[in-house]
């Protein structure tokens, strides 16, 4: 008798699990596991110390480069980093060079001198100058938020405007056109979009043969230079990764011209590797850029390997990737400086899922998320959708799959121009 009653409490009690499983929807479960990151308004970053705290790199997307509560949000989280869990290094998506070697200059550079001298015509936004004076306020410290950037193009004519100046006692017929004949980047670009071989060759060529000559000149001289104090030791590593990076990333036939984008990638994660093992090693780095940079794996229907990628194989759990999205606004789309409106509410939007919760700017966590059979959390282990300006609108990824966490945000407008 005793054998049946105890068979009938175990077949009951899995009933009872069985039944309080299917009552958890995925909404539920959703708003369960977020965390709201600002609370009647105020950021309150401290309930993601246990997921970054043991990372070396924490990489913070964005959907979009023009979203300006993204620039506010990434701001205030860099300096909570900062401040409170370690991390020592910014690096930007910006050019290796212009970044760099202005951070070198900083004691001579304005906050704000320094966010246009750097960065992006897209990134050059109110939103982000409280980050910057934070950058100024630091660098003087002993603590200071180091400011690096990785990039393969130029973000600004910092880096330009500095070869100029070392090689005009040097070689002054090189000094004088340096700036035009490096500017034949945009040139060849600009052919290869518009499938003209004998304009991209052409200035593909002068780019590169500029860049060459000028890594020559200042390596001859690199002794009399840093005598001279005109640069120091880890300047001219800068300056000559940087003219190595621009013949690297362009160096392409006519025919392998949209390799570049995947290329850029691939050099940028070459960049990052050398900053974070030889510049900075054991220094606890943010990386700021596009979703698509930081991303770990592809989206669906996107075969490139991209930055994000090599940086989550070689630095595996020590990488975090943290993808960035909006609910609803407008976006400042800068090749057309145009406002383009947007509201995720499909029903497979990852936004719309996260606008659901009723939460201002909810984080999930999905780095520790294992694949079962729970209809409430199989959802981030199949296909959703998202919009990401950048990369054509609508894409289509598995969140588990592309990220390690995800950070929505209810609405925004474009940035604050000045």
């Amino acid at each position: 008798m005793k054998r049946y009653i105890i068979i009938l409490l175990i077949v009951l009690g899995s009933i009872k699990l069985a039944c309080s499983q299917k009552q958890v929807s995925p909404l539920d479960w959703l708003n369960e596991n977020t965390i709201e990151l600002q609370p009647n308004g105020v950021y309150d970053f401290s309930k993601l110390k246990d997921v970054l705290k043991n990372r070396r790199i924490v990489a913070l997307g964005e959907s979009s480069h023009g979203l300006g509560k993204y620039y506010e949000m990434k701001s205030e989280l860099v300096m909570y980093l900062h401040k409170e869990l370690g991390y020592e290094v910014l690096a930007m998506e910006g050019g290796l060079g212009d970044i760099n070697l202005a951070y070198a200059d900083i004691d001579t550079i304005s906050p704000k001198n320094l966010r246009d001298y750097t960065l992006f015509g897209n990134f050059k936004a109110q939103e982000v100058d409280t980050l910057f004076s934070y950058i100024k306020e630091t660098s003087s410290s002993n603590k200071p938020l180091i400011y690096a950037g990785y990039d393969t193009q130029f973000s600004s004519n910092y880096f330009i405007t500095k070869i100029v100046r070392l090689l005009a006692p040097i070689n002054k017929t090189m000094s004088d056109s340096f700036s035009t004949r490096l500017y034949s980047f945009q040139k060849s670009f600009q052919a290869a979009r518009n499938n003209d071989s004998i304009t991209y060759i052409k200035h593909r060529n002068i780019f590169i043969k500029n860049a060459n000559e000028a890594n020559l000149l200042i390596k001859e001289n690199k002794d009399s230079l840093i005598q001279a104090k005109a640069i120091t030791e880890e300047d001219y590593q800068i300056i000559q990764r940087t003219l190595e990076m621009f013949v690297k990333s362009t160096n392409l036939s006519y025919a392998d011209r949209y390799k570049a984008i995947e290329l850029r990638d691939e050099l940028m994660a070459e960049n990052l590797i050398w900053l974070l093992d030889e510049m900075y090693p054991d220094k606890k780095t943010i990386v700021w850029a596009h979703n698509a940079h930081v991303e770990k794996n592809s989206p669906e229907d996107y075969n490139s390997k991209l930055m994000g990628h090599y940086l989550k194989e070689k630095y595996k759990e020590d990488y975090y990737a943290l993808g960035l999205f909006a609910y609803e606004g407008n976006a400042y789309q800068f090749w057309t400086k145009d406002a383009i409106p947007f509201k995720n509410n499909d029903s497979t939007a990852i936004e719309n899922r996260f606008f659901k919760t009723g939460k201002t700017a909810p984080f999930l966590d999905l780095s520790s998320l294992k694949s079962n059979n729970y209809n409430y959390t199989q959802w981030l282990f199949e296909t959703n959708t998202a919009f990401e300006l950048e990369n054509g609108g609508a894409i289509s990824f598995i969140p588990t799959h592309r990220f390690d966490g995800i950070l929505s945000v209810k609405f925004s407008e474009i940035p604050t121009y000045d």
